[in-house]
């Protein structure tokens, strides 16, 4: 890369915009050199970590047969009339009652001519085929401690192993109430996909999969700065000044960064000076050993675009472009060296610098720095759109505006398409895209939808 600097090709882009999907590209291609992975363990921590690799059972799930019910593990074969002709549903049948089998006993061999009391989730009877829930026995359920049988006519106690039971099954169809080995899942199947994210869901899954450990992408550790004399951090008694605003950049990149996997290390603000931005970002960088500079502002074509001053600067190498979207247009891109000896830099640091009006700056998170850190893509909709007139849009650009989606499945508009109007972001649960060439967005038109959590709720 290049470093831009106002009034070169490279500062100003020409007239010729940068399709998004190639700035994406080169912010992938940019943030490899810090994307690293580590192991963690299966548990409440990892919940929202991306897998950075498939991972395969280490077993089967369910790890043997085993009952889907309480009640009498049987043969069918004993439940059959004479000459083995089947019996009509409710028939009663009895027979002698073997051993309780409760969930974590071993795998025992059925007897025939018996029915085990078996609880939910204990191991099928090597023999076996069928369960017939406690309800459908005579007596309709266990008796406490599992005694089922008449009290011992010597000390009055409850039987510990009763003669027999009378069961009504309602059907005798082979597997009834039985959950085979590995129906849920088996050994070696592919239960997570690299790029996943970890839900309690599939926390769970790997779990009981006798996965303990999953690899995943490790965060970056990353620096937000806002640029701008007339920003302001916001405090509670806060008066602002006149000229100033109060930061929205900071906090919304440090948030939408942290929701993208990145470890925002700090937030802040600096004047629009090439030399304290400089000095401020490699003091902070040292200090918090970070790996990604991300800023906002100072990339337009105004008279105090800092992050382009900057970059005349020695050790900074950004190209500055204008990509084919709105908002979000005005982008920079490149790195900033830290110092070293013999004319080498010790490190080399990306940066990403965003435009500075908020719902740029949070848009070109959304779409450019994400991907970049390797979150996982949102998921994607077409929907018709509900509009009371139509809405102009720029033809040369892909422009990405504000929505909500409605119970009706359409999706409605929010706030203006100007990049300062971050309230109506705040209300939006979707990003619908108008694409390169639509120079009119019509009532019932259906156009990719784009789900963002949150919203109005």
């Amino acid at each position: 890369m290049s470093a831009g600097t106002p009034g070169s090709p490279a500062g100003t882009a020409g007239r010729q915009r940068t399709p998004l999907a190639d700035h994406v590209a080169d912010a992938v291609a940019l943030l490899a050199a810090v994307r690293r992975t580590e192991r963690i363990a299966v548990g409440a921590g990892a919940v929202g970590r991306v897998a950075a690799a498939d991972r395969r059972a280490a077993v089967d799930v369910p790890g043997h047969d085993n009952s889907q019910m309480d009640g009498y593990a049987v043969a069918l074969a004993d439940l059959d009339g004479p000459a083995g002709t089947p019996r009509a549903p409710g028939t009663p049948v009895t027979l002698t009652l073997a051993a309780t089998i409760a969930a974590g006993d071993p795998p025992v061999d059925h007897r025939p001519g018996t029915a085990a009391p078996i609880m939910t989730g204990a191991p099928i009877p090597r023999g076996a085929d069928a369960v017939i829930p406690v309800e459908e026995s005579e007596r309709g359920r266990f008796d406490p401690a599992g005694a089922t049988g008449t009290p011992d006519t010597v000390t009055g106690a409850p039987a510990r192993s009763p003669a027999t039971v009378t069961l009504r099954p309602a059907a005798t169809e082979a597997g009834r109430y039985v959950r085979r080995r590995g129906s849920d899942t088996h050994h070696g199947d592919v239960i997570l996909r690299e790029g996943q994210v970890l839900t309690p869901a599939r926390l769970a899954h790997l779990s009981t999969c006798g996965v303990g450990e999953v690899e995943v992408i490790a965060p970056v550790r990353t620096i937000v700065l806002s640029t701008g004399s007339e920003v302001a951090a916001p405090a509670a008694g806060a008066e602002l000044a006149e000229g100033a605003t109060f930061d929205a950049n900071g906090p919304g990149l440090a948030a939408a960064l942290t929701a993208a996997g990145a470890d925002v290390v700090h937030v802040g603000s600096v004047p629009d000076d090439a030399q304290e931005l400089l000095e401020t970002l490699r003091r902070l960088v040292t200090e918090n050993e970070a790996e990604l500079i991300v800023t906002s502002g100072g990339v337009s074509m105004g008279a105090f675009e800092v992050v382009r001053h900057a970059a005349q600067h020695e050790g900074v190498t950004l190209t500055f472009t204008s990509v084919a979207m709105q908002p979000g247009g005005p982008q920079g891109i490149g790195t900033l060296d830290l110092g070293g000896s013999d004319g080498l830099p010790a490190a080399r640091i990306p940066w990403l610098a965003f435009p500075g009006n908020p719902v740029s700056a949070l848009l070109s998170c959304e779409l450019i720095a994400r991907p970049a850190l390797g979150a996982p893509a949102r998921t994607t909709l077409r929907l018709p759109v509900q509009l009371e007139s139509e809405e102009a849009s720029p033809k040369a650009l892909a422009q990405y505006r504000r929505a909500r989606v409605m119970p009706s499945g359409h999706v409605r508009l929010v706030g203006g398409a100007s990049s300062h109007l971050i309230g109506g972001f705040a209300q939006a649960d979707a990003l619908v895209l108008v694409p390169v060439g639509t120079g009119h967005l019509r009532d019932g038109d259906v156009v990719e939808t784009i789900l963002l959590p949150g919203g109005e709720r």
